[in-house]
């Protein structure tokens, strides 16, 4: 069972590192992203500009859900090991 610990903790910490690693390997592409995200978004309130619609913006705290994503991993599997 410690391994399966081992291997958790260290496949989470890889994958957030290369998931916040991809964008500064290729910027360009990033940048291309965004562009296109942000045209589809103007299109999108150009098309739906009705007065009785409201301006909510949604906050997508990614970073925070990677580094919550690692500590409670941490966390369950050091209760499943103490519990034992």
């Amino acid at each position: 069972m410690s391994n399966f610990i081992v291997y958790s903790v260290v496949a989470s910490v890889v994958l957030t590192v290369v998931l916040n690693a991809l964008p500064l390997l290729f910027p360009n592409a990033t940048a291309k992203v965004q562009k296109k995200i942000e045209e589809n978004a103007r299109r999108a309130i150009e098309q739906n500009e009705d007065a009785d619609r409201s301006g909510v913006k949604v906050f997508f705290p990614w970073k925070a859900m990677f580094i919550g994503s690692i500590v409670l991993t941490i966390l369950v599997n050091l209760v499943v090991a103490l519990a034992r």
